[in-house]
C-alpha cells in the first residue's frame, strides 16, 4: 500500500509540471481548485494551477484523470474526496457530460456545487465547449460560461458594512 502511494505521489509530481529544475511548461492546461482555507478566507475560494499537458491537450479524459489526482500546491485542495470516481466523460458538440460516482452521502450540497464549479471551469478551459453537465447519484447540475461567477458582491458588501 505504501509503495503504491509513493508511486502515485512520484507520478503526480512528474505529471503535474512542477518545476523542480526550473523547467518551462511548454503546453500548460489550467486546472481550477478550491483554496485549502476557503471556508476561513472567502476572498480566496477558487484558484488556478497550471499543469504540463504536452501530447494530451485534446484528451479530456486523460486531463480530468490528472485533475482528479489533486493539486500539486498545498494551498489548494481537491474538490472531490478520494473515494469519488469519474465514471464517464462525453463531449457532444458544445456540451460536456461527466458522470461521477454517487456523492449524495459524501458531499454536502455546497461542496457538490463548489466541485461542480471547479470541474466546469476546468472543462471549459480545456475543451471547446459551452456547458458542462455533472451527474452524481441523484444530483445533476449544468453550468455554462455565463452561469459561473467568481465574484460575490454580497460578500464584499457585508465586509464593507462591518468595517464602517
Amino acid at each position: 500500500m505504501k509503495r503504491m502511494l509513493c508511486m502515485l505521489l512520484i507520478l503526480s509530481f512528474l505529471l503535474c509540471g512542477c518545476s523542480f529544475f526550473g523547467e518551462h511548461i511548454s503546453e500548460p492546461v489550467t486546472f481550477y481548485y478550491p483554496c485549502s482555507r476557503y471556508q476561513e478566507d472567502l476572498c480566496c475560494v477558487i484558484r488556478t494551477e497550471e499543469r504540463e499537458a504536452t501530447g494530451h491537450t485534446g484528451d479530456l479524459s486523460y486531463l480530468l484523470a490528472l485533475y482528479l489526482m489533486g493539486p500539486a500546491s498545498d494551498e489548494l485542495t481537491s474538490p472531490l474526496h478520494s473515494g469519488i470516481k469519474l465514471l464517464s466523460v462525453n463531449q457532444l458538440e458544445n456540451q460536456i457530460s461527466l458522470e461521477l460516482s454517487d456523492t449524495d452521502k459524501i458531499l454536502s450540497d455546497i461542496e457538490f456545487s463548489l466541485a461542480g464549479a471547479c470541474l466546469t471551469m476546468t472543462c471549459l478551459d480545456i475543451a471547446a465547449a459551452d456547458s458542462v453537465t455533472i451527474t452524481s447519484g441523484s444530483r445533476t447540475v449544468t453550468m455554462d460560461r455565463g452561469s459561473i461567477s467568481l465574484f460575490d458582491g454580497s460578500t464584499i458588501t457585508a465586509q464593507e458594512e462591518e468595517s464602517e
